[in-house]
């Protein structure tokens, strides 16, 4: 039978085979088929150079005879997005966006946010193009990746990418740990300093995350809704706190409610201290807006991945963008920039001489802390609130679900990345253990480089190196599906037809622009490591095939290049004018 479909297949454009070669394939047995796709995985039947590539990585357009019980896609969908929303949203919500709305103004907060958007909206369209283009199982990214643009881009991609989830879950563990500490120092309690607090929070809390992956990981996805819904009570509290009338404890703080000349005065940035300028403030925002492809991991278990990736991930987007820009237009619309806090600078009567700051005209007299840059309060959010601790609760979990989220996917991606074998001595993490196949030792790797950050115990300072690491990873992202789109490859065929190679393209290039203006010293480093790995594999040539855009690119530029000459008219010889006169044997022209 073997014999027979291999010879169709060299007469495929005779239709009389057709039919007696379908039969005979269908009558096969199981185990003919079996060792037929092995012997066609060992060599192709056209001879050619590389290996059959993997059908199993590609779209299956074929109706299935047999399909698994699956819940409904609204369901999924809305999961889906949840999930994204929990990821997106992270303790810089909660943290640092009315800081950078009193550095930056709403203005260009705005800006900064609806900039975040735009390149996380194109890499929300190039990846839902290339999880549409295949079945995706674990691995995430890199394996989307490294099955599109082969193992050159997809290795460095899966390290980069691993490093930069073991830095997002070190991030929110340190937001996590500043409000602990800050809890505790309104009841006196000190452990050693508010340095150091952090840092022994922040292991404490890392720990007992890894302690929860370890155990499994099946009730993880209830506690999402838990999640969820502490969020959006926390953001019901927030929204509800600007309407109502603030009383004297809270215009000490600097709260006034909704003013007009408040909302003016905040439109324009006043920059402050070393951090303060627009691209220092959008690499610490930055962070807010990744964790977009924290739901295109579960695309294999869509019943419509082309419908549900796209639209779970876009609409994550789109909710927590209008979170993001109520939340800083409305605390800057309250909130005034500087406040002490102290009730006694309250005016008694109508004489304001000496009074600098729009205080001043709402009965307050901050110009002591305001000049000296000692205020400890003013565009504060939790303050904000109508119940401070709601909002305290709301840090928890993104802070949290966030944490745990990272610290999850970060292992899997790389043990998938071990076990492609395409960089030596790493294969010791790709052992799984359990049912689920669980990467325990790339949880203890994960778990010591979530450390290694922790103990830097500055939120701004991570944030900008998440940033960095983060757009490379966009970038390639991009950039992948750019590649794929324009070599025509034969095995780019995403069902997800709302995308552009040139938008692809504008988030590769704006995304490694962004890298040099948030950080250029880490750009340059991780443009470096990237080069590095990419060169490694390429020198090293690992014997897989999967298919990648890369072959294809060869192919259609050999393909050209040959198609070129056919066109080459003859032309008489001009500079080549020699004529053979005498032909001698070259043993007896050494004596003549």
């Amino acid at each position: 039978c073997l014999q027979q479909a291999a010879k169709w297949s060299w007469k495929v454009s005779n239709k009389s085979h057709s039919f007696q070669t379908c039969f005979c394939i269908l009558s096969c047995s199981s185990s003919e088929r079996r060792g037929s796709r092995a012997e066609l995985r060992r060599s192709s039947v056209y001879s050619t150079m590389d290996l059959v590539p993997q059908l199993e990585h590609y779209a299956n357009s074929l109706p299935r005879q047999m399909t698994k019980s699956r819940p409904s896609l609204e369901t999924l969908r809305k999961t889906f997005e949840v999930r994204c929303m929990l990821n997106i949203w992270g303790v810089i919500l909660f943290l640092r966006l009315s800081w950078i709305t009193s550095q930056a103004g709403i203005v260009l907060t705005c800006v900064i946010i609806l900039m975040s958007v735009v390149v996380t909206s194109v890499t929300a369209l190039s990846i839902s193009a290339i999880a549409t283009n295949g079945r995706v199982v674990s691995g995430g990214a890199y394996f989307m990746i490294s099955r599109t643009l082969g193992p050159e881009i997809g290795g460095p991609i899966g390290v980069v990418f691993s490093f930069a989830n073991a830095l997002a879950c070190a991030l929110n563990t340190v937001g996590f740990a500043e409000v602990v500490r800050d809890l505790m120092q309104e009841f006196g309690a000190v452990m050693v300093d508010p340095i150091n607090d952090v840092r022994i929070i922040g292991v404490i809390t890392v720990t007992v995350l890894l302690m929860i992956s370890l155990a499994g990981m099946e009730w993880e996805s209830k506690t999402q809704i838990l999640f969820f819904l502490v969020l959006l009570v926390s953001f019901a509290n927030y929204f509800v706190g600007t309407v109502i009338p603030p009383k004297v404890d809270k215009q000490a703080v600097g709260i006034f409610g909704y003013r007009g000349d408040i909302f003016v005065e905040n439109l324009t940035p006043d920059w402050r201290g070393s951090e303060g300028s627009f691209f220092q403030m959008f690499a610490i925002f930055f962070p807010a807006a990744i964790g977009i492809l924290s739901g295109a991991n579960i695309s294999g278990d869509l019943k419509d991945p082309a419908t549900a990736i796209p639209k779970g991930t876009l609409m994550a987007i789109f909710w927590t963008t209008l979170s993001y820009l109520g939340v800083a237009v409305t605390v800057g619309s309250c909130v005034v920039r500087d406040a002490s806090g102290n009730k006694s600078h309250i005016f008694t009567g109508n004489n304001t001489d000496g009074c600098v700051g729009l205080a001043c005209n709402l009965g307050w007299n901050f110009t002591d802390c305001s000049q000296s840059q000692t205020c400890q309060y003013g565009l504060v959010l939790g303050q904000l609130s109508g119940f401070y601790y709601l909002i305290t609760a709301g840090v928890f979990a993104a802070s949290l679900s966030s944490a745990l989220g990272f610290l999850v996917s970060a292992p899997k991606v790389f043990q998938c990345l071990c076990k492609d074998q395409i960089y030596p001595y790493i294969i010791f993490f790709a052992k799984g253990y359990g049912k689920n196949n669980e990467p325990f030792r790339a949880y203890v790797l994960c778990y010591l480089i979530s450390i290694a950050f922790i103990l830097i115990a500055e939120l701004n300072i991570i944030a900008a190196l998440i940033s960095n690491f983060f757009l490379c990873s966009y970038c390639l992202i991009n950039f992948s599906c750019f590649h794929a789109s324009i070599t025509n490859s034969p095995g780019w065929r995403p069902s997800f037809h709302y995308y552009s190679k040139w938008t692809a393209l504008f988030g590769a290039v704006i995304s490694v622009v962004l890298m040099f203006l948030f950080t250029w010293w880490a750009a340059l480093v991780t443009l470096s490591i990237i080069i590095f790995l990419l060169g490694y594999v390429n020198y090293n040539k690992p014997k897989i095939n999967w298919g990648s855009s890369v072959q294809a690119g060869t192919y259609n530029m050999a393909l050209s290049y040959s198609v070129s000459l056919t066109g080459v008219e003859d032309h008489k010889m001009v500079k080549w004018s020699n004529k053979v006169h005498t032909l001698l044997n070259p043993l007896t022209a050494l004596w003549t």
